[in-house]
């Protein structure tokens, strides 16, 4: 691995026929990357009135998100920008978007931040927010999870119209989510350099990205191009849990999921981009296992939908089998759903029984917060962890069931210190009602 001293943003170009957008970065002036986004969707209709002033100062924004993803394969001290200036408050809020967005590789690489993420300008070149009137349209973003599929029904029954977005690769996964939830779908193709796998299999860093953060910004020019006003997300409460701490950051996986985030991002956006467009998560005042309890009324999305990662690899070709049964993900979903379903539901789903499975004992463990810290995915509280659990060892009691070894290990470590007093807490806390978009004045 060869030392680099500074990292480079060095423009990019948008060619408004085939609305693909190529951002150019560099190390030194010894590797340079180009990554393609495709903004063009041909069954939508572009905005009349497209000014490419708005579509530049947006794709700007977009760069130094996207900018991240490369960075972090050697992260220098210094992040020049070449082809447009930030201000101080316009650094201030980037150099908390690496810090806190990168803030699992920084723990997991065993890196410093103290000297990282300094922003210098270069250039005397200023992108400005030009406001613009957007209509009354909503778009919701969709990937393969029951989140977003809640978040549909929602919107569906409250008459509201939407459409939906993927973003990236359209797997099979993503056609069949989309498709049983009958709604026109916008695709966002994403071309990454491949220079940068190749610097990874020579052992530069690596690790996990902010990439909701990275989608929130393209979000915003997709929903400019096609006249969006309403960009609605399916981020939960939950997401507001951090896993631990390192060198004075607190360290979330789930950042740019966070409210912390959606709150840093509208006030950006209206700063520098928009007055307009509106970016909030309509589940972000439930936790996540209310999410799933309304998550299985909707028996319609029991056969394509998935939270595994496993479905997700930037260089997958071939689709994977919807669960992995394995990932802390998979363990958790399964937790906090069993409850709310049959044998047979539960089977048609999984394909198994996750509470017999012994490998997973540690796994279970660390997400009831016994052992380890919580595991670096999109997993959430212990304390739901803890609410599932009893209510799935209430099921098997009340049948008689034999107890599987999961749910024996959650009997003697966690439940055997607990009273019904503390159970009925969890319940009132969980499944109460947290809606609050005062910082948008939105109400749905």
């Amino acid at each position: 691995m060869k030392p680099f001293n500074k990292f480079y943003f060095r423009g990019f170009d948008f060619d408004q026929a085939t609305l693909v957008a190529k951002f150019y970065y560099s190390f030194d002036d010894k590797v340079s990357f180009c990554e393609e986004i495709n903004f063009a969707c041909e069954w939508f209709i572009l905005r009349k009135d497209l000014n490419l002033d708005i579509v530049n100062n947006i794709l700007f924004h977009i760069s130094i998100a996207l900018w991240i993803w490369y960075y972090k394969a050697y992260p220098t001290e210094e992040l020049v920008l070449t082809h447009g200036k930030l201000n101080k408050e316009q650094i201030k809020f980037w150099q908390n978007f690496y810090k806190k967005g990168l803030g699992e590789f920084l723990y997991r690489n065993k890196l410093d931040p103290s000297n990282l993420f300094q922003f210098k300008n270069e250039s005397k070149k200023n992108f400005e927010k030009i406001d613009f009137s957007s209509q009354e349209n909503y778009l919701l973003p969709i990937w393969w999870g029951k989140d977003s599929l809640v978040s549909a029904e929602i919107l569906k029954e409250k008459w509201v119209e939407f459409d939906l977005i993927t973003f990236w690769k359209d797997y099979l996964i993503h056609q069949n989510t989309s498709k049983s939830v009958a709604k026109d779908r916008l695709i966002i193709w994403r071309k990454m350099d491949t220079k940068l796998f190749e610097m990874n299999k020579q052992w530069y860093y690596n690790g996990h990205v902010p990439i909701s953060g990275i989608i929130a910004f393209v979000l915003e020019l997709v929903a400019y191009i096609y006249d969006y006003k309403y960009i609605v997300m399916s981020n939960e409460l939950s997401a507001n849990y951090g896993n631990t701490q390192w060198k004075w950051l607190d360290i979330n996986h789930q950042y740019s999921k966070s409210m912390d985030f959606e709150i840093d991002l509208n006030k950006y956006v209206e700063n520098y981009i928009s007055s307009q467009v509106k970016y909030f998560s309509i589940l972000r005042w439930m936790y996540e296992i209310k999410i799933a309890k309304l998550f299985s009324q909707y028996k319609q999305y029991f056969s394509t939908f998935s939270s595994c990662n496993g479905n997700f690899k930037i260089n997958q070709d071939e689709e994977n089998p919807r669960w992995c049964n394995k990932c802390p993900k998979c363990a958790f979903v399964y937790s906090i759903l069993r409850p709310f379903l049959s044998d047979e539901e539960t089977i048609e789903i999984f394909g198994k029984e996750l509470f017999e499975k012994v490998e997973l004992k540690q796994l279970f463990k660390e997400l009831l917060w016994i052992d380890g810290i919580k595991p670096f995915e999109c997993v959430w509280t212990n304390e739901e962890m803890v609410l599932s659990l009893y209510y799935s060892y209430r099921v098997f009691q009340e049948n008689n069931k034999k107890l599987p070894i999961i749910l024996e290990m959650f009997q003697k470590e966690v439940l055997s210190k607990l009273d019904d007093n503390h159970i009925n807490k969890l319940e009132k806390k969980l499944f109460s009602n947290y809606k609050n978009l005062s910082h948008l004045n939105i109400e749905i």
